[in-house]
This record gives structure tokens, C-alpha cells and sequence, in this order.
């Protein structure tokens, strides 16, 4: 049994979103986990998904996201993972298909990561991405700590926190590039800190990438590494640099357009005073 036709809004932040044909347990679900998103009207959507239960070879093995294949040029990208896949065009038309051979919580889990893929290949169009990076806020903007995982994310986005900043994530965060300067957006993306997930853009005012140490610091990075650590860092849609180029152009945009250092933090928040005092 799918959810409404009509199916459900979300407003990103100014990315509108709409998916259809979800089965029911998870439409209400989606609607429930991303309801400070729910648009009456999102407009034209950035992103429109219809989703579709498929008979597909039932997976082997656990749950292993990172493992998603993919297909990607300028007009269109396919992600592919045993749980399902989705095709999504230039114009923002996806069709997620859902295998009918696994349990719900693994077909919830596999829908938002195929949805995220879908997103983050379509971000590069309006010079944004999905990145690998927890953001807080302070002062009205937003700082990036970037990184893979076990980095350190999780930790500086509990210090800042408890220094008074706002946490948008501590894993994956939705940046746009539309406009000038980059802005860091409120998203329902992964993140354990209560209150997180609430819509909001912000101006990035550095880009960081973590150094463990006793005494905090900030140390500029040069721009070649800069955009090296921002690709390593994309997730989903690094392969298709080369097929892509507006892909390229969004990390020109973020490397070139945002301060960029390392930030060597310990295990207290002291790093926040440096933040606050970082030049506008």
C-alpha cells in the first residue's frame, strides 16, 4: 500500500523536495522524521521522486551503504545499491525503485540513502553540495569541520555546543551555492543532537579540517589541498568530477570562495573563542 498520490512537500531550506509512492509505513514515517520540512507548496521541486516496490534479487549480506554503485554524466545519474536504485534526470525527475525483499527498517534506511544520492547529484547545478562535515553555527554563521569518520566531527560539534552554538549536523551537511556567499542549510540529514534538524541558511565562514592537540589553533591550508580534502569528502558523485564539470565548479566554488584551515582541537571548546573572533 503507497502513501498519498499527491505525495509529500518538504521545503529544504529553499530546496524544494517532493516524494511520491512511498508505502505507507514509510511515508508516515518520512513525514513524521522530516516534519519541521513539510511544505503545504514547495513550488516547483529542485528534486521529484516517485518511488516504485520492485521484485529485486533478494541481498546478500548486512546493510553496507558505501557500497552503492554509480553511473553519472551532465544529463543523468543512476546509484544502484542491492536494496534498490534510482535514476534521476537534469531536470530533477527521479524514479526510486525499492526492493519488496527486505524488511522495512532496511528499506527505510536504503530509500533515504538513495535519496540523498539523488540530491547530491543534482546540488552541483546551482553550485552546492552534499559534504561530509559537521556545521555549527555562531554568531549567524556557519563553520564546517570536514572529515571522514572517527575524525572528530561528532566531538566538535558537542564542544561547540556546549559553548552555545547551534548544531545543523555532526555528519552531512547541505551547502548551496546559488548565491554569494556559500550558505550552509538546515536539513533532515544525520545528526544526534536534539533540535538539529530545523530549517535556516547560514553564510560559511571557514571551511575546517581537523588536527588533534592540546592547545587550539587555526592554520590555513593551501588551496590545492583545500579542494583535494573537499573531494574527498563528497559523497556520492567524487567519481563523476570528470563526466560533470558543474561538479568541479562547486568545489572551485566552496575552495575558492570560503577561508579554509586546519583546526587543532583538543577535548575542550576553547577552539569556539577562536571561531567567534574569526575575521568577517
Amino acid at each position: 500500500m503507497s502513501g498519498s498520490p499527491v505525495g509529500l512537500a518538504f521545503d529544504l531550506s529553499g530546496i524544494a523536495v517532493r516524494v511520491r509512492g512511498l508505502p505507507a509505513p514509510l511515508d508516515a514515517r518520512l513525514a513524521h522524521e522530516w516534519s519541521a520540512f513539510l511544505a503545504g507548496d514547495a513550488g516547483r521541486s529542485f528534486l521529484d521522486v516517485e518511488v516504485a516496490c520492485a521484485e529485486l534479487p533478494v541481498p546478500q549480506g548486512p546493510f553496507a551503504p558505501k557500497a552503492m554503485r554509480s553511473r553519472l554524466d551532465r544529463d543523468r545519474a543512476r546509484f544502484e545499491m542491492p536494496e534498490g536504485d534510482v535514476s534521476v534526470d537534469a531536470g530533477g525527475r527521479a524514479v526510486l525503485r525499492l526492493s519488496t525483499a527486505v524488511a522495512a527498517e532496511r528499506g527505510w534506511f536504503a530509500f533515504l540513502n538513495l535519496l540523498r544520492a539523488a540530491l547530491a547529484w543534482r546540488l552541483p547545478s546551482r553550485g552546492g553540495m552534499l559534504l561530509h562535515a559537521a556545521a555549527v553555527t555562531l554568531d549567524g554563521r556557519a563553520f564546517l569541520l570536514a572529515g571522514s569518520e572517527g575524525s572528530g566531527k561528532s566531538t566538535f560539534a558537542a564542544l561547540a555546543e556546549s559553548r552555545g552554538a547551534r548544531v545543523l549536523s555532526d555528519d552531512l551537511v547541505l551547502l548551496d551555492g546559488a548565491l554569494a556567499p556559500v550558505e550552509a542549510l538546515g536539513a533532515p540529514f544525520r545528526s544526534t543532537h536534539p533540535g538539529a534538524q530545523a530549517p535556516g541558511r547560514w553564510p560559511v565562514a571557514a571551511l575546517l579540517f581537523p588536527v588533534h592537540g592540546a592547545s587550539a589553533r587555526l592554520d590555513a591550508v593551501p588551496p590545492l589541498l583545500v579542494r583535494a580534502r573537499v573531494t574527498a569528502n563528497l559523497p556520492f558523485v567524487a567519481e563523476g568530477i570528470e563526466a560533470d564539470p558543474r561538479i568541479h565548479e562547486a568545489i572551485e566554488r566552496l575552495a575558492g570562495g570560503v577561508p579554509a584551515h586546519d583546526l587543532t582541537f583538543g577535548r575542550d571548546p576553547s577552539f569556539v573563542d577562536l571561531l567567534l573572533g574569526f575575521p568577517r
